[in-house]
């Protein structure tokens, strides 16, 4: 997917050369199982929801803003940054070569008859095989269709700059077992106040180990409310950067200054985010309507908090 934010002006926020300064990496590594940023990569940028110096000269929201509110803005999670992997399509492919040769063992057993009665050792390995092919290509199957087919296109993060509040939507992973589950999604609510983001990098390595990239994601990391050291939740936001930060940071100063400067939902001209939007979760009612009123884009461009 192409952005087309406005890429100008400067970063003003120097990149950090050592480890992680604030929260407890051990805690964050255990409770992420090392699936995290935190204590996992040093961080390339160290920012802050309560920082009043701006990050960036030129915010933008870099097409990442799916809805703007009375109170509130809805911004694009990685997953609603590009459309699914053709490596995920293509896994489709043996989950249904499982099932054809399930489909054929069982051919075979049908041909066999009576000849089955002779040989049990034989019947027993068909059957297992077939009973095998089956479950794990069902299984894979209901695994790749709630992904791609059912679960959410996007997993925006609702920021109330009124309340304070930020809301995020937490996928589960689809059960192997349960197939019939339709991955359920739990919401968080958050504090603003106990928010401080990361920009990270590390060395992508493409499919088939072609060739690798320095990619760029920006992280938002939620402190514990009685021990803000300890990190509760991380989660990846907008897109990832190719080469650089500089419009993950262009994204962040457009969220801080929303927040905290009373900026507007969307910078002049931009327009909100339209990929994506076809799936989205629905966050609880108490969310919904501390948001208020649905801004239209030219409302949203000159919105600023009484």
């Amino acid at each position: 997917m192409t952005r087309s934010s406005k890429r100008s002006g400067e970063v003003r926020v120097d990149e950090w050369e050592g480890e992680e300064p604030f929260f407890d990496v051990d805690f964050a590594r255990q409770g992420s199982k090392r699936g995290g940023q935190v204590g996992v990569f040093p961080p390339r940028r160290i920012l802050s929801s309560s920082e009043t110096a701006p990050v960036h000269s030129s915010p933008s929201s870099s097409d990442c803003v799916l809805f703007a509110y009375e109170n509130g803005i809805w911004v694009g999670s990685l997953r609603g940054s590009g459309s699914p992997t053709l490596l995920a399509w293509f896994g489709f492919l043996p989950s249904f070569g499982l099932l054809v040769a399930g489909c054929y063992a069982v051919y075979i057993l049908w041909r066999l008859g009576a000849g089955a009665v002779e040989d049990p050792g034989f019947a027993l390995a068909i059957l297992f095989a077939a009973c095998l092919s089956f479950s794990v290509g069902i299984s894979s199957f209901s695994v790749l269709f709630r992904i791609l087919i059912i679960m959410p296109s996007d997993f925006p993060v609702i920021f109330n700059r009124n309340s304070g509040d930020v809301w995020v939507a937490v996928p589960k992973m689809p059960s192997f077992i349960r197939i019939f589950e339709l991955n359920p999604v739990r919401f968080e609510r958050h504090s603003w106040a106990s928010l401080r983001p990361r920009a990270y990098r590390f060395l992508e390595v493409t499919p088939g180990v072609s060739s690798a990239r320095w990619t760029y994601i920006l992280t938002l990391v939620f402190g514990k409310k009685d021990d803000p050291k300890k990190v509760v939740r991380e989660l990846n936001i907008g897109f990832k950067g190719w080469g650089d930060d500089f419009e993950l940071l262009q994204l962040w100063e457009h969220i801080r200054r929303y927040m905290n400067d009373a900026g507007p939902a969307l910078d002049q001209g931009e327009k909100f985010k339209t990929f994506s939007t076809s799936r989205l979760p629905k966050f609880p009612d108490e969310a919904m309507a501390a948001l208020g009123r649905k801004l239209s884009e030219s409302e949203a461009w000159e919105i600023t908090r009484a």
